[in-house]
C-alpha cells in the first residue's frame, strides 16, 4: 500500500486542515485511498465532517445525493443520519453503485440508504416531496451541473440545504480544465449566488464546496 503522505493535498492550507481531522473509520480511509489511486477529486475528512455537521444541524430526515464517487461522502452522511431518515442515492454507473453498495454493506448500513442508477435531475424532479439536504457530488459529470438549476428550488424544503462539491471552475484551485465544465460550473455558481431563494457561500476546500440555504422567499 502506498504511504499515507502520498494522498495529502499539495496546498499547505488543505494539508493542515486535513491533518486536524483523521479518518478514524478504516472503510472511509479505504475509500479515500481508492479515490486518490484513481486520480479522482477527493473530499477529505474536513469536507466529510462538514457534510456530517450540516446533516446534524438540520436534523435531516429526507436526504438526496447524486454522485459519481465511490461512497466517501455517503458513509460520512449515513453514519450520522437518524434511523428514521430517508436517504436516497442516485448514481451514474454500475461501478459506482457496486462500490457504494459494498461499502454500505461492510459498514452494516445497507438498510439505511436506497441507491439506484438514475439520469440525475430528471429523476430527482419526479420524486415525491421535498428534501432537507441535497448533495451533488458529480465528479466526472461536473459539466452537467447547470442542468440541476431549474429543478432544485422546488425540491428543497424551506430551511433546507444544497451542497455542491467541486465548484471551483477550471484554473481556480481545481484539476478541471474542460471549457464545458468551466461554463457549467460558472453558470451554476452565479445562478445560485443570485437566486433570492438561496443564501450561498463557496468554501475553497477540495476543489470548492458551494453551500446554499433555501430561504422562504419565492421567485
Amino acid at each position: 500500500m502506498e504511504k499515507e503522505k502520498d494522498s495529502k493535498p499539495s496546498n499547505p492550507v488543505e494539508t493542515y486542515l486535513q491533518d486536524l481531522i483523521v479518518d478514524k473509520d478504516p472503510l472511509i480511509r479505504e475509500i479515500g485511498f481508492l479515490t486518490n489511486h484513481h486520480g479522482r477529486p477527493f473530499l477529505g475528512p474536513q469536507c466529510g465532517m462538514l457534510l456530517a455537521i450540516l446533516a446534524l444541524m438540520k436534523k435531516s430526515l429526507r436526504v438526496y445525493e447524486w454522485t459519481g464517487a465511490y461512497g466517501y461522502s455517503t458513509l460520512w452522511l449515513t453514519k450520522v443520519l437518524p434511523p428514521e431518515s430517508n436517504y436516497f442515492i442516485g448514481t451514474i454507473a454500475d461501478e459506482n453503485l457496486r462500490l457504494i453498495s459494498n461499502y454500505l454493506k461492510r459498514a452494516g448500513l445497507q438498510t439505511r440508504a436506497r441507491i439506484e442508477i438514475t439520469d440525475g435531475p430528471a429523476h430527482f424532479s419526479k420524486m415525491e416531496g421535498t428534501f432537507d439536504l441535497v448533495v451533488l457530488d458529480l465528479q466526472q459529470e461536473r459539466s452537467k451541473i447547470s442542468s440541476w438549476l431549474d429543478v432544485l428550488p422546488s425540491k428543497i424544503s424551506s430551511g433546507g440545504i444544497v451542497v455542491s462539491l467541486g465548484n471551483l471552475p477550471a484554473g481556480v484551485g481545481t484539476t478541471q480544465s474542460k471549457n464545458l465544465t468551466l461554463s457549467s460550473v460558472e453558470m451554476y455558481n452565479h445562478r445560485m449566488f443570485n437566486d433570492p431563494r438561496f443564501v450561498s457561500a463557496l468554501l475553497p476546500l477540495s476543489e470548492g464546496i458551494l453551500v446554499s440555504y433555501r430561504t422562504e422567499q419565492e421567485s
